[in-house]
Formats: C-alpha cells, sequence, structure tokens
C-alpha cells in the first residue's frame, strides 16, 4: 500500500513537472519575436540538426548556448549566431571561430565547422551573435526530437498524464465519498447520543 501511494505520489510530482515545463516552454515561444532563439535568462537550448559540427555534436545533440558580451569570444570557442549564408535564410548556425577581427564598435568572427573541410563562406558578424556552447547532452537532445514528433508526443507525454489525470480523480472521487461517509456515520453517531442523552434525562426526571 505504501509503495503504491509512494508511485503515485511520485507519478504526480513528475506530471506537474512536464506541465509546469511545457507551459514555461510555451510561454517562452509566445513571448520570442519570429526569427530570434528562445532563452531563459540569457541561456538558449537549440539541437545541433547537421553533422557540420562532429565529431564534437553529432546530429541531435542539445547544446546550451549563453548569451556572451562579443569582445569575450575568443578562437577556438564554439559559438551560435544567426548566419547570413542565404542558404540558411537567417538560421542560428553553430561553428567554432577560427579567427577574429574587429571593425569598428563589432566584430568578424570567421567560423568553421568541426566536420568541415573548408571555412565558412560567409563569416559570422557579432551584431548576430546569439552566444556561446557551454554544454551539451545527445541524449536530452534526442529526447526533445522524440517528444517533438506528434506520433511520439502522443503515447508519451499525453497518454501517461490522461492516466495520471484520470487516477488522480477516481482518487479524488473516492477520498470524497470516503470522507461523505465518514460525515454521514458521525452525524448517525451523533443522532444516536442525542437519544440516549434525552432518555437518561427522562429517566433523571
Amino acid at each position: 500500500m505504501k509503495i503504491k501511494k509512494a508511485f503515485f505520489a511520485l507519478m504526480n510530482l513528475i506530471s506537474v513537472l512536464v506541465i509546469a515545463l511545457a507551459v514555461v516552454v510555451l510561454i517562452i515561444v509566445l513571448l520570442t519575436k519570429p526569427g530570434e532563439a528562445p532563452n531563459i535568462a540569457g541561456y538558449s537550448a537549440l539541437r545541433i540538426t547537421t553533422g557540420s559540427m562532429e565529431p564534437t555534436y553529432g546530429v541531435d545533440t542539445m547544446i546550451l548556448v549563453k548569451k556572451t558580451d562579443s569582445s569575450e569570444i575568443k578562437e577556438g570557442d564554439v559559438i551560435s549566431f544567426y548566419s547570413s549564408d542565404p542558404a540558411l535564410d537567417g538560421a542560428v548556425n553553430t561553428h567554432r571561430v577560427v579567427s577574429i577581427q574587429q571593425e569598428d564598435d563589432h566584430y568578424i568572427y570567421e567560423t568553421k565547422g568541426d566536420g568541415n573541410n573548408v571555412i565558412d563562406a560567409y563569416p559570422a558578424d557579432s551584431r548576430y551573435l546569439v552566444g556561446k556552447v557551454v554544454g551539451s547532452s545527445t541524449l536530452i537532445g534526442k529526447l526533445s526530437r522524440l517528444a517533438a514528433n506528434p506520433l511520439m508526443f502522443i503515447p508519451m507525454i499525453l497518454v501517461p498524464l490522461a492516466l495520471i489525470l484520470i487516477c488522480n480523480v477516481v482518487s479524488t472521487v473516492s477520498l470524497a465519498g470516503k470522507i461523505a461517509k465518514e460525515e454521514e456515520e458521525e452525524a448517525v453517531r451523533e443522532a444516536i447520543r442525542e437519544i440516549r442523552e434525552k432518555k437518561e434525562n427522562k429517566g433523571k426526571e
């Protein structure tokens, strides 16, 4: 019985955390301007979608990008930036900095994918810098890809949450019934006590 209660308590906690996370992500996405990378407190989570950074970051790796002052970027850093390459149509790209040049109040970074043989044809401008990569996780990246797939989202997220919700409803109804029964029994006992007290009072008279 205790194990069952602990299991449901754990599932409830997980469901609340998942729902809270989903709501936070939804709010962040809605508040993010079109074309910009969503971020929380200066951090963005992006998923690698090509093999240009292999073997450092494989396809589906989730990277954590920290908003960084452009003057702090050094050669060898891996950065994410809004690409000026027409083929990418302004999408966020993540490559390693191989050289830096300063132009007036901004910097120009020459970048190259670890898995590419040549330097990027279009350098990155610091004015379009998202930040520097400070962490990564292949597992989280693959899980996020699965969760983003509608065919996987339903069995992995919605079905478990629905089951937890149903269990909570059943548990709540059962508890309400139990409370109502206890209140009814207490009312009956109270009525019996009153009847006995009246009989005792009459006997004394």
